[in-house]
This record gives structure tokens, sequence and C-alpha cells, in this order.
């Protein structure tokens, strides 16, 4: 299978995605197994649920099942198509994702040693073509997209409950006979796959 056939397939995709009114974060093939699995990542403004995950997943199938389509019988005779959200680390692909997350913390790992270290967490603060700049606690550190093996947002969404649950448990060390509670935490994953 060539590459031709791939970006349009790809680029068919994600104009279907779109089209539904979600973004389209990343389209892949990938093998598990030994089997071909196709992976399409969307988002929303609100957030992804299993259904937005049924009804990107329906329309995928019309159009790669379809007569005239573009070749679903190229990925082979069982393919695993998998529509699921990025969660809230979300993953950064494209120069576009780090120029529109400045601000935010991204943690960054890279094939090569960058400044003595293949990982690198902190705040984006820059963004072009070739590298993303991080505000790090050792200082600003260059990196080239051409050295990223992975990257995601990083969720410390969490951790301000968990201050509040520390402050909490010496209140309750003080008035042990009086006080006594926890802070519940959750967090969950979309993911829909479906066999063909």
């Amino acid at each position: 299978m060539g590459s031709e056939f791939f970006n349009k397939t790809f680029l068919a995709i994600e104009k279907i995605v779109t089209e539904l009114g979600y973004e389209c974060v990343n389209v892949a093939l990938v093998t598990e197994d030994g089997r071909p699995v196709l992976r399409v990542m969307i988002d929303s403004i609100g957030g992804i649920d299993v259904k937005d995950c049924e009804t990107v997943s329906r329309a995928i199938n019309r159009f790669l099942d379809a007569p005239d389509s573009t070749g679903a019988a190229d990925f082979g005779d069982r393919y695993y198509l998998e529509v699921s959200s990025p969660g809230l680390e979300r993953p950064l692909f494209t120069p576009a994702d780090y120029e529109r997350f400045i601000g935010r913390e991204a943690r960054i790992k890279t094939r090569e040693l960058v400044d003595g270290r293949k990982t690198h967490v902190g705040f984006i603060t820059a963004s072009d073509d070739k590298s993303v700049t991080l505000d790090t606690e050792q200082g600003a550190r260059d990196v080239r997209f051409a050295d990223v093996t992975r990257a995601t947002l990083v969720f410390r969404g969490l951790e301000p409950q968990a201050k509040k649950s520390q402050k909490a448990k010496k209140r309750n060390e003080k008035n042990e006979k009086q006080h006594k509670g926890e802070t519940p935490g959750s967090k969950t994953a979309v993911d829909i796959e479906e066999e063909h």
C-alpha cells in the first residue's frame, strides 16, 4: 500500500470527522498483535462521550465499506476501527497543536538527550514549524520536532483537590474525635473499537 493511498484515505476521514462537528486530532494505521488497527482520535469543546465515538465510527464505516470508497479492502481482510477521545493528557502531534496550547504544560520525550535529558516537562512558551520552547524547572529548553518521539499535555487537575485534602487532614487530626471525611476522585476514558 502506497503512502498516497493512506494520505487520501486519512484526509477523507478527517473531512468526515470535521463535517460531523468534531475536531480530528489524529488518524493512524498501526499493527497490534498482527492485526491492522485504524485509530481515529476525536475531540470537541464539550468533551467526547461514547455516543460521539459511535456516531463517528458509523460514518467512517459507511465510507470505508462503500463500493466506490478509496478501498477499505486495502487495509486487509480484517481490520479494526478504533475511535477514541484524546483523554485528559491530550497527545500533541503537529506544530499547530503546540501553537494552540501555548501556556499549557506539556511532557515531551525525545530520541536523543537534549540538555542531558530525554523527558522534558514544562510550559509551552513558543512554537514554530521546527521546534517548541518549554519553560522547565531548569530554564528555557528548545526541542526540535524531529527529535520528539511522544508529547502530551500534562493534566494536574486533581492536585488542587489533593492539597485541599491535606489541609482537611490536618484539621481532622486536631479534632480527631469529631471530624472524619474523604475526597473521592475519578477519571474516565472513552474508546470505541469495532472489528471488520
